[in-house]
C-alpha cells in the first residue's frame, strides 16, 4: 500500500488560500523545505486524510483532496471537495473505472460488485461516501480503501514520544491477558507496545530491537520492560518502564533517565519493528527526523529508515531542514518544497527529471541544492 500522488487545497479565492500541486512519492521520501515551507502541513495533510476516511475527523471547512494510491497491485484515484463543512462532491476510480460518483446535493450512484451495476443514494451533506457505504460484499473497494487508511501511521519524531508515560500494572496484566496476542499501535504507550510485541513475537523481537539500536550507536546488551521499582526501589509508585542496558554502563537504565535522543530512537526502532514483524504494508509518516540527533546518530537513523524501505513493505514520508541527513540521503528520494504565498510546489526526479539531472554535473553537495534558487532558474520561476 502505498500513496503515489497528491493534490491539495483549501480555502481557495481567500487570503489564507494553500495548495500543494501533484506533489509525487516513491517508496522512500525525504520532504526538505526551509521553515515555514510546508513540511510539516504535508505530512498533516496525509495524515488527516487517512482519518477522515476512517471516520475519525469531521469534515474539513474547505478542502479539496486529489489523490491517487496504490492498494493490493490496485490504482484508486479518489476526490473529494468540501465548502463550510459540506461536501460538494466526491468521485472514486479504481484502475481507472469509476465506481461512485456524488454531488452537491448529497445524490450520486454507486457500483455494486455482485450485481455488475450502478445504484442511486442520497447522503446528508456532512457525511463522505466512501466512509458511509462501506459493504464488504457489494462495495469491496471501500473496504479496501479503509484498510489502507488503517495502514498509515504518524510519527512526530520531535516530540517526546511518551518519554514520561509509564503503564500502570493493570495494563500489563491486560497485556498478558490478550488471548488473541493482538499488538498494541499505540506510538506514545511503547510499554503496552514493546511488551504485546514480545508477547506475540517472542526473543526475536527483542533482538531485533537490540541489533537495530546497535546499528545506530547504541551498543545495548539488554532492553525491555520491567517494574520501574525493580530498578529504582525508592521510587513513589509501581509502574512499568521500558529500561535498556549498555556495555559501557552495565546497569538497567528506565526510560525517564533516557536521553531524549536515545529514547527517540528506540521509539522509533520498536515501532518499525513492529510494523516489520507484521509483514503488513504499513505507510509512515514522520515529522522532524533526526530532530534531537548529533549527526553521527541523525545520519545513521535515516541509513536505517531507507534500509528499512527497501526490504520492507513500508513506504516512508518524511521531512528534514537538517543539512547532515540531507547530504546523506540520496537525492532520488528527495522532493523539495518551494512556496510563494500559499501556493507550494514540490520538485522530485519524478516530476522534474531534467532539473535533477542539470544539476548532478554540478559538483555541489546535496544541501547546496536544497539552499540554493537553481530550481527557480531553470523553470523560470523567479
Amino acid at each position: 500500500m502505498s500513496v503515489k500522488k497528491l493534490s491539495y487545497k483549501e480555502h481557495e479565492g481567500k487570503s489564507n488560500f494553500w495548495s500543494f500541486d501533484d506533489a509525487t512519492f516513491l517508496n522512500c521520501n525525504l520532504i526538505v523545505g526551509k521553515n515555514s515551507t510546508g513540511k510539516s502541513r504535508l505530512i498533516s495533510v496525509l495524515h488527516s486524510f487517512s482519518q477522515l476516511i476512517l471516520g475519525n475527523f469531521p469534515i474539513l471547512t474547505s478542502g479539496m483532496f486529489d489523490i491517487h494510491l496504490k492498494i493490493k497491485h490496485q490504482h484508486f484515484h479518489y476526490q473529494m471537495l468540501c465548502e463550510n463543512k459540506a461536501v460538494i462532491s466526491e468521485v472514486l476510480e479504481v484502475d481507472g473505472e469509476l465506481k461512485l460518483e456524488r454531488k452537491q446535493d448529497g445524490s450520486g450512484k454507486i457500483f455494486y460488485e455482485k450485481i455488475k451495476n450502478f445504484f442511486e443514494f442520497k447522503l446528508p451533506s456532512d457525511v463522505i461516501a466512501v466512509v458511509n457505504r462501506r459493504d464488504e460484499i457489494q462495495h469491496p473497494y471501500l473496504i479496501t480503501l479503509h484498510k489502507w487508511a488503517q495502514s498509515v501511521s504518524l510519527i512526530l519524531f520531535g516530540s517526546d514520544f511518551g518519554r514520561g508515560r509509564l503503564s500502570s500494572i493493570e495494563e500489563v496484566m491486560d497485556v498478558n491477558s490478550n488471548v488473541a496476542q493482538n499488538v498494541n499501535n499505540d506510538a506514545v504507550n511503547l510499554v503496552k507496545t514493546y511488551g504485546s510485541a514480545l508477547r506475540k513475537y517472542g526473543e526475536k523481537f527483542q533482538k531485533a530491537v537490540i541489533n537495530d539500536m546497535r546499528q545506530l550507536g547504541y551498543n545495548l546488551t539488554d532492553v525491555g520492560a520491567k517494574n520501574v521499582q525493580q530498578i529504582l526501589p525508592d521510587f513513589p509508585f509501581s509502574a512499568f518502564t521500558l529500561f535498556t542496558k549498555e556495555e559501557e554502563l552495565g546497569f538497567d537504565v528506565p526510560q525517564f533517565h533516557m536521553s531524549q535522543g536515545m529514547f527517540r530512537a528506540l521509539a522509533l526502532v520498536i515501532n518499525l519493528n513492529v510494523y516489520s514483524f507484521s509483514k503488513e504494508e504499513r505507510i509512515i509518516l514522520i515529522d522532524d527526523i533526526g530532530e534531537g540527533l548529533d549527526y553521527e546518530r541523525a545520519t545513521a537513523i535515516v541509513g536505517f529508515l531507507m534500509e528499512k524501505s527497501i526490504s520492507s513493505k513500508l513506504q516512508i514520508i518524511m521531512t528534514t531542514n537538517d543539512r547532515f541527513i540531507m547530504n546523506k540521503v540520496p537525492l532520488k528520494y528527495w522532493s523539495i518544497m518551494k512556496r510563494k504565498g500559499g501556493i507550494v510546489r514540490i520538485y522530485n526526479e519524478v516530476n522534474s527529471p531534467e532539473t535533477f539531472e542539470q544539476f548532478k554535473f554540478i559538483g555541489l553537495s546535496n544541501f547546496d541544492l536544497f539552499s540554493s534558487e537553481f530550481f527557480e532558474k531553470v523553470n523560470g520561476d523567479e
